[in-house]
């Protein structure tokens, strides 16, 4: 009699078991589906309402809580293998408050476009190897971004630079960034196209992360420079990522929302 007891349990158990794993992988891939997917549900739940204000706010609550969760790898083909980005580093010397270089943060960029199927191009000279007396910052980066202009397609150009100010975090939905500064030469013939770019930029990010944008900073008759280079295309931008008080990890998160923000800026573009 304890011998049948025993066999009828262990079959009770087997049984329990099986449908305790049929339930895990139910919920895995519920989750994944979700997540790979989660601009159809938003989209699905906008439709059901008329009201713009009503659409725009939830919207938002979506995108905080889905995006924010964790960075996802985007599993559509809106862009993958179409586009490519060149990155550089004007002032190459430039280091956040735990020493992370400012070319790190080209580094975090270009994964972060990867992870998304943008191709990447980062500037492996240095600026500050070719500093002398007759060469300033500028010429030196004009020079690098006219050589690869020469030998390559570029859908974007990024000067990544640091802000010089401090107090430049934010935090958004508990989570720590460093502020983002969209900058714009006035004295420069591609002034409205590159001005176009950084708008739509801007407003992705006030739109899905208010407060990580300081804007766009437009500068005329700067002393350094008043084009920024820009003049040589209508698709260079220059961005200023944190301040001298912002670490590695609220970089990292920047870049990852920066790399959103190309990815939905060049998909437009299609």
């Amino acid at each position: 009699m304890k011998r049948f007891i025993t066999k009828r349990n262990n079959k009770h158990k087997l049984i329990l078991i099986f449908f305790i794993i049929i339930f895990i992988l139910f919920i895995y891939f519920s989750l994944k589906k979700l997540n790979n997917s989660y601009n159809n549900y938003i989209n699905f739940l906008l439709s059901s309402f008329s009201d713009n204000n009503k659409k725009i706010m939830i919207s938002k609550n979506f995108n905080y809580l889905l995006s924010n969760y964790t960075f996802k790898e985007e599993t559509t083909t809106k862009i993958k293998d179409y586009y490519t980005v060149y990155l550089y580093n004007t002032y190459d010397n430039e280091k956040y408050s735990d020493n992370t270089s400012i070319i790190e943060t080209s580094n975090m960029l270009s994964n972060n476009l990867n992870k998304l199927g943008i191709k990447s191009i980062i500037e492996d000279k240095k600026v500050s190897d070719y500093l002398n007396f007759s060469k300033k910052e500028y010429d030196i980066s004009r020079k690098f971004l006219k050589e690869n202009m020469n030998n390559n397609h570029f859908d974007l150009l990024i000067d990544i630079q640091r802000d010089s100010l401090s107090d430049t975090s934010v935090t958004i939905n508990n989570k720590q960034y460093a502020k983002i500064l969209f900058v714009l030469g006035l004295d420069n013939p591609n002034y409205l196209e590159n001005k176009e770019i950084l708008i739509k930029m801007n407003d992705y990010l006030n739109t899905n992360y208010p407060g990580l944008s300081k804007g766009i900073l437009e500068k005329q008759d700067d002393k350094v420079n008043n084009i920024y280079n820009q003049d040589l295309g209508k698709n260079i931008i220059l961005t200023l990522i944190g301040g001298v008080d912002n670490t590695y990890e609220e970089v990292n998160n920047s870049t990852e929302i920066m790399a959103l923000m190309i990815y939905n800026f060049l998909g437009d573009q299609k």
